[in-house]
């Protein structure tokens, strides 16, 4: 007999299709979006109830999203969601600054007319894009990733992926306290103008040192709205 969900649940039901890829997008759907608070035990035996799975989807899931770094498994029968913390963040912002700023510097070595039309589009679509978490994070992932993705080896493509998935999940908690008003969403689509400008005028360094400083702005504003988040790292249990 099937199991049924307790009402009320922070995760929604899944279908039974590709079950370790359904229970990983929704729990991290659900992580993201604060559904699951940070620093809250996830019980492995209720998220199988609610899935209505095995534990083995389950526990793969959960692996999937320790290599993430937003939860770590616990000896037993949970895990524990990743709190937010000023320090992690520094950690991620550091990490983006290096690796990010030796690709652009390559990047530039092998720019053509159709990356920039690339991230000519994908800034377009970022400065039209409704300002929700989601839609705003793939859209500035869209630029970053047109402008790098030609000089990406497999391991900074990996390492990445794992630190913009990061930086998502404070932009996701946060961003009531991000973009308050018009005109500092405006600030941040000029800024990324002036990279595709510089790119498209091939001044390598330059552009180097203006990626770096749009990542340190960005890690800024984040600290700045993490800093309004008293209850961020209030644990709850799912």
């Amino acid at each position: 007999m099937a199991r049924t969900a307790r009402t009320g649940s922070p995760v929604r039901p899944i279908a039974h299709l590709s079950l370790v890829d359904r229970v990983t997008d929704e729990l991290h759907r659900a992580i993201l979006n604060g559904d699951i608070k940070p620093g809250a035990a996830v019980s492995i035996v209720e998220l199988c109830e609610q899935f209505d799975v095995s534990h083995i989807p389950v526990r793969e899931a959960l692996r999937r999203l320790e290599s993430e770094g937003l939860v770590s498994l616990r000896p037993g029968r949970s895990a524990l969601v990743a709190s937010l913390s000023p320090e992690d963040l520094a950690d991620i912002y550091r990490l983006r600054r290096v690796i990010e700023g030796d690709l652009t510097m390559r990047a530039m070595e092998r720019m053509t007319p159709e990356r920039l039309e690339q991230a000519q589009v994908a800034l377009d679509e970022y400065a039209e894009v409704e300002r929700e978490p989601s839609a705003l994070a793939a859209a500035h992932h869209a630029f970053h990733a047109a402008i790098l993705d030609e000089v990406m080896g497999a391991v900074d493509r990996r390492m990445l992926q794992i630190l913009w998935h990061s930086a998502d999940r404070y932009l996701h908690l946060v961003m009531d306290d991000l973009d308050r008003a018009p005109e500092t969403t405006e600030a941040r689509i000029t800024e990324h103008r002036a990279l595709l400008d510089l790119a498209r005028a091939g001044k390598a360094e330059e552009l180097r040192d203006a990626w770096v400083h749009h990542l340190a702005s960005s890690e800024a504003d984040l600290q700045a709205a993490l800093e309004r988040q008293p209850s961020a790292n209030e644990s709850a249990r799912v």
